[in-house]
């Protein structure tokens, strides 16, 4: 089952491993016991997402390409 981010009204965030099901509902709140609803949040080693951030690993390759010229384009090729 996937993890999923939750945070209740009192600011209180939790990890938690639930289903797909249980995630559109919610949780209880470990600390509160209050409602938690899904959040979405990124990872830390990942703090930006990749699609369509300008510096991704494939914006960065698109750029290179699109800034060679005709023969430089066939350099990496095997004849």
């Amino acid at each position: 089952m996937p993890t999923y981010d939750f945070q209740c009204k009192n600011k209180h965030v939790t990890e938690a491993i639930v289903n797909y099901s249980d995630m559109k509902k919610g949780i209880d709140c470990p600390d509160c016991d209050e409602k938690a609803l899904r959040i979405f949040s990124f990872a830390e080693s990942s703090p930006r997402p990749t699609f369509g951030y300008d510096m991704s690993k494939f914006n960065q390759r698109e750029q290179h390409r699109k800034s060679m010229k005709g023969s430089q384009l066939n350099q990496n090729c095997p004849p």
